[in-house]
């Protein structure tokens, strides 16, 4: 459990500048983590940010959709027509939601297993019109207007039209016994980094499989080996037995990070995969916390994880950076 006051989605810009959103708080730095200011604070039970620019961005959360055009000093709620789930946008006006549905799957994400439905925008946000999509969207990113991902019911879509089209580039894992996933997505420079999570776990370990996408060709990277995966040929283990945030650095470069929920302190791992996936290079532990809800990295090298570690019954919130690939990590916020 992450707790009431869950910090939940992390996103920096550069070096220097980055956001934190979660359950009852915006926090915002200017100088890499070292010092974090609150920017909005209440019942704003929020699961991720979306920052276009160092000015420009939205923080989306179960029951509310706010947008910055000034760094973050002011906050606007925007209407929404039924609750979205999360936003990626391209532009200060296109944009692109996944709304509505049940059956949320992860630890701290609402993005729905079933039911969801795809929405554009073209003013930033302040209206959204329903695009056609395969059956239960739960994941979408666009790397320009045009180009585009979308996980729906456990499988993996691209789209080259600004989604007014979907071809279906991988199927999850399906079979007798074996029910649909969820397929989520993360965009980098027209490729994608996707992960298909789910359903069900047992033995202290999830059903999790990992998949770089190019233009060309979509590859299993890893998966649960515990777990049948028929459809889908890869020998390579996760990071860790329970899925978790996976941060695009590039086309060909990843930060995947898994934790384990029975293995105590300093125990969520991480891969950096290379090569589009083709190399996984096992980093070590994120030490300072034992669950992870979010990363950044701008770097193999420079990066920032948003977890909690428990003490006793009660979870503390922290965010913490590396500046050597991992080596060592710091910890720049803490709260309980």
């Amino acid at each position: 459990d992450f707790g009431s006051n869950a910090l939940t989605g992390v996103q920096f810009v550069s070096p220097s500048q980055g956001w934190v959103v979660g359950r009852r708080e915006i926090l915002a730095t200017t100088d890499g983590g070292a010092s974090w200011t609150v920017q909005d604070r209440g019942d704003l039970n929020l699961v991720s940010a979306d920052f276009i620019s160092s000015t420009t961005g939205w923080a989306v959360g179960t029951h509310a959709l706010l947008f910055t055009d000034d760094s973050g000093q002011h906050w606007t709620a925007l209407p929404e027509p039924c609750p979205l789930q999360s936003v990626h946008f391209v532009s200060a006006s296109v944009g692109f939601a996944i709304a509505g549905g049940s059956g949320a799957q992860g630890t701290v994400t609402t993005a729905p297993g079933t039911g969801g439905v795809l929405l554009m925008t073209g003013n930033g946000g302040r209206t959204w019109q329903r695009l056609a999509a395969p059956a239960n969207p739960q994941s979408v990113c666009f790397s320009d207007k045009d180009s585009g991902w979308l996980g729906a019911n456990g499988n993996l879509y691209s789209s080259d039209d600004g989604g007014q089209r979907w071809t279906l580039r991988a199927r999850g894992p399906s079979g007798a016994g074996i029910g649909p996933g969820f397929m989520t997505v993360q965009c980098a420079q027209g490729s994608a980094w996707a992960e298909d999570i789910g359903p069900g776990a047992a033995m202290s370990q999830e059903p999790h499989i990992g998949f770089h996408a190019g233009p060309a060709d979509v590859t299993a990277i890893f998966a649960e080996q515990y777990f049948p995966h028929p459809g889908v040929t890869v020998t390579a283990d996760p990071p860790g037995p329970y899925a978790g945030p996976i941060s695009a650095i590039s086309a060909s470069m990843a930060a995947i990070v898994d934790w384990c929920d029975v293995c105590g302190d300093g125990t969520v791992r991480w891969d950096l995969a290379t090569d589009s996936g083709q190399d996984l290079i096992r980093e070590g532990n994120v030490t300072p916390i034992n669950q992870a809800a979010a990363a950044s990295f701008l770097s193999p090298s420079l990066g920032w994880v948003v977890g909690i570690v428990v003490n006793g019954t009660h979870p503390i919130e922290r965010i913490v950076r590396t500046t050597d690939g991992g080596r060592s990590w710091q910890v720049q916020y803490s709260a309980s």
